[in-house]
């Protein structure tokens, strides 16, 4: 019986570190008809990425930030929102249904890491969006960082006034450069396999433009603000104090990529960091992540 014993506990053991840290096998959400936002304002379609850090596993100050950001989002009446690092905790719940509840918007979330029920807390990638949400799909980004890391990308098809826009979301790792790199050509070769309409490709790339795997990746795809701002350090990364007056950014590590189709092609005209500044609290002030987020405004071009 003691070998036995022995034996179903390993198993156990054996099942929850197997099961402790994994992507989800399907998406969740409201893809379509949960829109009770207000009439947008006019204006070319506005785009926002943000990493909104999940701060596991002392979610410091997390209630309180998602609160800042659902009411930023809502006065840059972004269109549509990808988002990295967005959790489930006891204390909130999922993340993306907050927010999409809060702003009135179809939202889908897909989970990288952890898991609520054997650890009580996960995190992975949502896309928000005004628009219906439809033709979901998704990856695990090869090759692991680590047998607890995982790397994912959530691609939806946005249905805008303008036509369909293929979005992407994704958080790329921030281990060794080579791995990396490997997973932004397996991020390329997803996009150009799901891609049927010209494409946003957002996130966290854990990666410099000036890496030689970035420079190729803004030859292949067009690099949105750096397109607006050619001269623009547009750095995003990262606060190290939510609770500073300041912040030493000293990395622009997460972008708005746009791809095109031999059809039409997608066309930055504005783009802007958001969430780039503490935001004014009772007791002081707050950072709503320890990135900072971008904005685009893009319009559908023809050749």
């Amino acid at each position: 019986y003691r070998l036995v014993a022995v034996l179903l506990v390993l198993v156990g053991i054996g099942f929850w570190l197997f099961n402790v840290s994994r992507p989800e096998t399907r998406a969740i959400g409201c893809a379509d008809g949960c829109v009770v936002a207000p009439p947008r304002t006019p204006g070319p379609t506005r785009v926002v990425t943000l990493n909104m850090l999940h701060g596991f596993p002392h979610f410091r100050y997390l209630p309180r930030r998602l609160d800042i950001i659902a009411r930023e989002l809502r006065r840059l009446d972004a269109d549509i929102i990808l988002l990295q690092e967005v959790p489930w905790t006891r204390q909130t719940g999922y993340a993306a249904e907050y927010l999409g509840g809060a702003l009135g918007y179809n939202r889908v979330y897909l989970r990288a890491n952890g898991n609520r029920w054997a650890i009580f807390f996960e995190e992975g990638e949502a896309i928000l969006s005004r628009y219906p949400l439809r033709d979901l799909a998704f990856a695990e980004l090869r090759p692991q960082a680590g047998f607890f890391e995982h790397r994912v990308v959530l691609k939806a098809t946005a249905v805008t006034p303008e036509g369909n826009i293929d979005v992407y979301s994704t958080h790329l790792t921030d281990g060794p450069e080579a791995i990396n790199a490997r997973q932004t050509v397996a991020l390329r070769a997803f996009v150009a396999s799901t891609a049927r309409h010209p494409a946003i490709v957002a996130g966290d790339f854990n990666a410099e433009e000036g890496e030689p795997h970035m420079v190729d990746l803004a030859r292949a795809w067009q690099d949105a603000y750096r397109q607006v701002h050619p001269d623009e350090p547009g750095v995003t990364c990262c606060v190290d104090d939510l609770r500073a007056q300041d912040a030493s950014l000293t990395k622009r590590i997460d972008y708005i990529f746009l791809v095109p189709t031999a059809s039409s092609t997608l066309q930055a005209v504005a783009a802007r960091r958001v969430f780039a500044h503490p935001f004014p609290q009772e007791d002081g002030v707050l950072w709503a992540s320890d990135h900072v987020g971008v904005m685009v405004e893009v319009v559908v071009r023809s050749p």
